[in-house]
């Protein structure tokens, strides 16, 4: 880690890359962070839509449906009500409203306990199709029978499709039987009152459409691949699960409590009240998107169940994509920085080693030119001529120094011979000195003898003692012109010598 520290420190071409690469990296996370928040917010309105605008749709359907078979059942039961007094014509008012609606699978016809004597404790009709799809019809007045083929121990009397309307006095959509009959429902009911012309409810009117018409409208509902519809009854009960044989006879609170969180204990609620909504909830350990609505108030609600996977599941993938083209983009960015810095940090490179070479002192290899307009190629050609005048300043230094050093050596050599001369000088000054001595020697003691004797030396005396003087006196002057002499010739000759070295 420290070699590639030290790397980067030294390489200004990988800083400057690393510099636009970080640069480009925060710009990409944060578009493609923005960019994701919000796609992710718009994907999920747009599919929370799209399952509403499903859901809508659907309920739409079966509300239609259901409306229909009211009407219809509404329309008999007045025929039915105005006709109490023939038995035998509620078996074709009976047959007449399974075959006015291809919908409606059943319809039975039952009375209170004795209403008609001449028929026996219990009467009841109902006429229900052999099939879904049929048009052939079956007729039985069976008390015991509560759906098609599908009879039970307790007479009519006992069971909810009778009990329910009768007490509410209104028209409802009910189970035939009770849930916890254990028996998988084939049919719904809608039961109404029938009264009598004193308004006292004397039976119950019920048309039935098929279970697997209303599954396979609700099932079908399919906005997305693993997301499923339900439908809730009375209480909460499950009408239509993908699993109905799991939960045929299980109450939604019991299996929230299972498998859901305390938002899907609201959501029931919710439901149970015939609101509508959207609600988050954790089944499983995962997320759901639940969307819900009521059932036009008949304490019914259809659902869709979607998977936040499925809402979130391209977006995310295209995120993972993003990501790996962002991955990618990143290392082309890094290759393009490294290849046009390095390319265009050549010359500084160029000019880093020659700055070197020109700090350790050599002056011989010239810097190229270049027609490279931006400001390295202005710094390169500048620097060139920096190099090219210095090289010619210090060739000019290197040729006047050893101009400086050849004259110092020569002055080194005048200066020798004069110091030659000197000693030379010295030496004839002590040997010419010594010459006059003997000279002076002799004028002094004549004078000396002439200031003792002046008044008795006669001038015959006084004349060779003159003579002697002057010859003593000439022989001082020539030592000393002699002295004088030769050094002054000897001087004048070092003294051009000097003057030529210097020039």
């Amino acid at each position: 880690m420290s070699a590639l520290k030290k790397y980067i420190n030294k390489n200004l071409s990988t800083k400057l890359s690393l510099w636009g690469l970080t640069s480009v990296v925060i710009l990409f996370v944060a578009s493609i962070s923005i960019m994701f928040h919000y796609s992710e917010k718009t994907l999920e309105h747009e599919s929370l839509g799209k399952a509403q605008e499903a859901l809508d749709g659907t309920v739409l359907r079966i509300e239609n449906m259901l409306n229909r078979v009211e009407v219809n059942t509404r329309n008999t039961l007045w025929t039915v009500e105005h006709h109490l007094d023939d038995p035998e014509a509620i078996v074709a008012y009976s047959r007449k409203i399974v075959e006015s609606d291809e919908n409606i699978v059943g319809c039975a016809i039952a009375f209170e306990t004795n209403y008609y004597p001449q028929k026996g404790e219990f009467y009841m009709t109902y006429t229900h199709r052999t099939s879904q799809k049929s048009d052939s019809l079956v007729t039985t007045h069976n008390p015991m029978a509560i759906e098609p083929f599908y009879n039970c121990p307790l007479p009519y009397v006992a069971h909810n499709w009778y009990n329910i309307p009768k007490q509410e006095n209104t028209a409802c959509w009910i189970m035939p039987h009770a849930p916890n009959d254990n028996v998988t429902a084939k049919v719904l009911a809608c039961s109404m009152p029938i009264h009598d012309r004193q308004g006292r409810t004397v039976g119950v009117m019920r048309a039935d459409i098929a279970v697997e018409w209303l599954s396979n409208t609700i099932l079908g509902t399919k906005p997305y691949p693993n997301s499923y519809s339900i439908m809730l009854g009375v209480m909460g009960t499950f009408l239509i699960h993908p699993n109905l044989a799991k939960f045929q006879n299980s109450l939604v609170r019991d299996v929230v409590k299972k498998y859901g969180d305390e938002r899907a204990d609201s959501l029931v609620e919710s439901m149970l009240r015939g609101e509508e909504g959207c609600r988050v909830v954790t089944l499983n350990e995962k997320e759901f998107y639940v969307l819900y609505k009521s059932l036009n108030n008949r304490h019914w609600s259809a659902s869709i169940v979607c998977p936040e996977s499925d809402i979130f599941g391209s977006n995310r993938r295209l995120f993972f994509y993003m990501i790996g083209v962002t991955v990618v983009g990143i290392m082309l960015i890094l290759c393009f920085f490294m290849i046009f810095v390095s390319k265009n940090m050549k010359p500084l490179n160029m000019l880093a080693e020659s700055a070197q070479r020109i700090a350790e002192g050599d002056f011989s290899e010239p810097i190229p030119s270049t027609t490279q307009a931006d400001e390295v190629g202005i710094l390169q050609n500048s620097f060139g001529a920096m190099q090219t005048a210095l090289s010619k300043h210090i060739d000019r230094i290197q040729m006047l120094s050893e101009n400086l050093q050849r004259r110092n050596e020569e002055l080194n050599i005048i200066h020798q011979q004069t110091e030659e001369e000197n000693q030379m000088k010295m030496s004839l000054i002590h040997k010419i000195a010594d010459k006059m001595v003997a000279p002076a020697k002799s004028i002094d003691a004549i004078m000396s003898n002439l200031r003792s004797h002046y008044e008795s030396i006669t001038p015959e005396q006084l004349k060779p003692m003159s003579e002697q003087v002057l010859i003593q006196t000439k022989s001082m002057t020539d030592l000393l012109d002699r002295m004088l002499r030769t050094p002054r010739k000897k001087t004048t000759t070092t003294s051009n010598k000097k003057t030529e070295a210097t020039s």
